[in-house]
């Protein structure tokens, strides 16, 4: 029943930046899965194929992203899961910031659409690990007072 009345919190709009840098994630590498070369539709892809091959980033980039989602699905079931979304927005952070640096052209001085795209998710990340931090002494002060008083348990039969 407890999982059941906490659903709604998982999907709150305050979380919104945070389910999109993970679905976006996701979606890379979904397409970076799928068959046929992502690599091979232009020379900005060389220094991505250079450091590992196709499959290896969407491996990587999908697990950074399953490991969002579900830090962002337990959110609120567990008295940690602020530090667990602080952490993993950091990894995405990291993971764009990288990401940029290899969109990043410099012998044309160019910065693209794909440093560019990357780089607004790295400081959309930041902003939610900042957000999650505040939310940890949130979730601290909560957590003390539903132990000090517990909510009376539902009516027999009652489901939300």
């Amino acid at each position: 029943m407890r999982s059941i009345r906490g659903i709604p919190t998982v999907f709150t709009p305050s979380r919104a930046l945070e389910w999109h840098c993970a679905g976006t994630d996701l979606l890379v590498a979904i397409v970076l899965a799928l068959p046929g070369r992502t690599f091979s539709t232009g020379a900005i892809w060389d220094r991505f194929a250079s450091i590992m091959p196709e499959s290896e980033w969407a491996l990587v980039i999908g697990s950074i992203a399953l490991v969002r989602i579900a830090a962002l699905t337990i959110n609120g079931h567990w008295r940690r899961t602020p530090l667990l979304r602080a952490l993993t927005a950091m990894m995405g952070a990291t993971l764009h910031a990288y990401l940029a640096l290899l969109f990043y052209v410099p012998s044309v001085n160019a910065f693209g659409v794909g440093a560019a795209f990357s780089a607004a998710l790295a400081v959309s990340d930041i902003r939610s690990a900042y957000c999650a931090g505040r939310d940890i002494v949130v979730a601290g002060r909560v957590w003390d007072m539903m132990r000090a008083a517990p909510p009376a348990p539902l009516p027999e039969g009652f489901a939300p």
